[in-house]
């Protein structure tokens, strides 16, 4: 059976879900913790640079599509992909140093999600 979630965001954009019983004046807020815990450095680096990969897939992706209409700014999503390439370099040292010394790796990652208004550049 397919998700709910799905149907409704292939359908149209005037559909809504229900709305919570909060006050308009207060924006909900979400948290998920993504990665916790203690990991063997083989483990975090799977973990980290999957995560890491799949996000310079994402932006890569996203570089094309923007390279294929004519004045769109492109300079974000380089920026995004060569940082994210960057913290790879850095992750992959940092693992190498922990399976040398011996080291576990503790990682605790938080995702902070909050609903805004779309900036006139994303809409």
């Amino acid at each position: 059976m397919e998700n709910k979630l799905f149907q409704w965001l292939r359908g149209s954009k005037s559909k809504t879900l229900p709305q919570n019983d909060q006050p308009s004046d207060v924006s909900p807020k979400f948290e998920v913790s993504l990665v916790e815990g203690e990991f063997e450095p083989a483990e975090s680096a799977e973990v980290l640079l999957s995560l890491l990969n799949y996000k310079v897939k994402f932006h890569s992706v996203r570089l094309l599509n923007l390279k294929e209409v004519k004045n769109a700014d492109s300079e974000n999503s380089q920026k995004r992909i060569d940082a994210l390439k960057a913290a790879k370099q850095e992750v992959t040292k940092l693992v190498l140093e922990a399976r040398n010394n011996g080291w576990n790796l503790q990682i605790d990652s938080t995702i902070k999600i909050t609903p805004k208004m779309p900036s006139p550049q994303n809409t």
